[in-house]
């Protein structure tokens, strides 16, 4: 029986005339600001479901009718619990005009709030309680209200009180009298500490490892600090993974002991061979060895040789961690170069011990050097013994490194020797630079760039050419060759100058997410006097960003010069 009736019915459903024509609806809201309204559509049933091929008339007015309740739910977390709502549902055959004109009355506002802090770190969280985003006289927002209690459990954890929880959380409101109570009582709870941290599968000693450490033990537990100790081991370069636990529920009167998981690299000596070309250097070829870890003291050694056209090199570096290893190293270096450039041709010898702070702000850095120089300059030879001190400082605020927006770099470099030390010559070298990006309209940036070189010295020919200064070329003034600009001797070759001062302003828009185009002015000059007689370059070039930075393609000509000459510049870098 019951089998003949369910039949029945299911040919009289596959027998009912289908809709044919799709119905279509059009949704008004009218009367309020843009945040009200999108919370609004976001809860109106009739206009999620506006475009369903499923709509029929008969969901229409069903949902049509179920409209204030939806409009009226979306306001209430505002504050507004007693909107006046108008609602109108018109038609002409199959379109639907559906549309609600809405007045939001007056709001529920604060009237009493009530916050209260227990517990261990009752008198930690002041601040937090200040900052709470509601106050007496306020439109009572819930948005508001519940991100002011996660604030507040979120001040509590990063001093350390991982059971943190509201043991009052009250919210009443009164709509008829439009007034709204907060009552709230945090009970932070126990404070938790760094228990003892241990590594394992460590092929590094511990107490070099204990100093890569964020935080002491005793410091309040901050799950911050061991995402924190995970990314300094992974920059390390030591480990090929790292995995870093602590384990709140292993803690012993409430210390939470850490443990450290380590992997080592599989192959611990790299090798890298690049091929390569910039105008200053030409073609060249380059071969490094790395050793990311020597010993378990953390040491390692890194070896390269590199062959072009006007510059070749041979160097060694000894690295030792230093201080704080996350920031800190010591280098032991020595190098040779060969270099040849118009009417120069030096072969230096160096070797020296530095030691580097590397900041995320600040970067400097002094270092002993110990140079051997041979030279041919134009028409004159010579030999150059110094014992040198150099301190390099750093300063970079950037959004981005790679990839600027607004970026700001301060330099300065400071060198010297002094004959009663053992040199040959006595001087003092300063140099101070800087380079600062802005975007000024959405994809274009202003790049401007300066430096200022001054060298206190009886004669630049006491200075090697390694020390003294020239300009011209990709970094410099494009325009013109590398090292092409400085005081000239009797004959016409370069030597060099005591002196320095070179700026650029450069205007580059970006066509793409990859390609640009930029503009650009250089001047500047390398004298043996305080002359302003400044070299000029304008050009033009193409800009192409990699994962590393730019490569640059520059055309400039040396605007000033007899048949103003065309150079071709090419380089590849970050921005800052």
């Amino acid at each position: 029986m019951y089998c003949r009736i369910l039949f029945i019915l299911c040919v009289v459903v596959l027998w009912l005339p289908v809709n044919s024509h799709a119905l279509s609806v059009e949704v008004i809201v009218k009367g309020l600001d843009d945040e009200l309204q999108q919370n609004v559509l976001a809860r109106l049933e009739l206009y999620l479901h506006r475009e369903s091929p499923r709509l029929s008339v008969y969901d229409i007015r069903r949902l049509h009718r179920q409209a204030d309740k939806d409009i009226r739910s979306a306001l209430a977390p505002y504050g507004y619990y007693s909107p006046d709502i108008t609602a109108t549902l018109n038609n002409e055959g199959d379109k639907y005009r559906a549309e609600y004109s809405v007045r939001t009355g007056k709001p529920v506002l604060v009237n009493t709030l009530s916050i209260r802090v227990t517990g261990a770190g009752s008198g930690l969280l002041d601040l937090a309680v200040k900052a709470f985003p509601l106050k007496v006289g306020d439109v009572l927002d819930q948005g508001k209200y519940e991100e002011g209690k996660k604030k507040l459990i979120r001040a509590a954890l990063r001093r350390g009180y991982l059971k943190a929880s509201f043991v009052v959380r009250e919210l009443r409101i009164n709509r008829d009298e439009r007034q709204g109570e907060i009552d709230l009582v945090l009970d932070t709870g126990h404070l938790y500490t760094f228990g003892k941290t241990t590594f394992q599968q460590t092929p590094l000693r511990e107490e070099l490892l204990n100093l890569y450490l964020p935080y002491k033990e005793g410091d309040p537990y901050l799950p911050s600090k061991i995402i924190e100790l995970q990314k300094a081991l992974y920059q390390t370069e030591y480990f090929s993974r790292v995995i870093a636990d602590g384990n709140v529920d292993a803690s012993v009167d409430f210390a939470v002991p850490v443990k450290v998981r380590l992997t080592s690299p599989e192959h611990l000596n790299r090798y890298t061979v690049g091929l390569g070309y910039a105008t200053d250097t030409g073609a060249r070829a380059r071969l490094e060895w790395y050793n990311r870890l020597l010993n378990t003291r953390g040491h390692r050694i890194l070896g390269s040789v590199q062959a072009s056209e006007f510059d070749n090199t041979l160097g060694l570096n000894y690295e030792i961690p230093w201080r704080d290893p996350r920031n800190d190293k010591m280098t032991f270096n020595s190098s040779y170069h060969d270099q040849l450039w118009e009417d120069t041709e030096t072969r230096l010898l160096t070797a020296g011990v530095q030691v580097e702070h590397k900041g995320q702000l600040i970067r400097h850095s002094g270092s002993l050097e110990f140079r051997d120089e041979d030279y041919n300059v134009g028409a004159t030879s010579g030999s150059s013994k110094l014992i040198m001190p150099t301190y390099t400082g750093t300063v970079i605020w950037a959004d981005d490194i790679l990839d600027t927006d607004y970026g700001l770099e301060l330099s300065l470099g400071v060198s010297g020797a002094g004959e009663s030390l053992g040199s040959d010559a006595s001087f003092v070298k300063t140099v101070v630079g800087g380079k600062l990006i802005v975007s000024f309209l959405p994809s274009w940036r202003f790049i401007g760039r300066g430096s200022l070189g001054v060298t206190l010295v009886d004669s630049i020919d006491d200075l090697p050419p390694s020390l003294r200064f020239y300009t011209g070329g990709d970094q410099s003034i494009r325009g013109y060759a590398y090292k092409e600009i400085g005081t000239t001797d009797s004959s016409g070759a370069v030597v060099g100058g005591r002196y320095l001062a070179v700026g650029s302003a450069e205007i580059e828009k970006k066509l793409t997410e990859t390609w640009g185009i930029a503009a650009f002015w250089d001047v500047g000059n390398a004298t043996d006097d305080l002359t302003l007689d400044f070299k000029q370059g304008v050009g033009a070039g193409v800009r192409y960003r990699l994962p590393f930075g730019q490569v640059r393609l520059d055309v400039a000509s040396a605007v000033l010069e007899d048949g103003t000459p065309i150079r071709v510049h090419l380089t590849v870098g970050a921005d800052l």
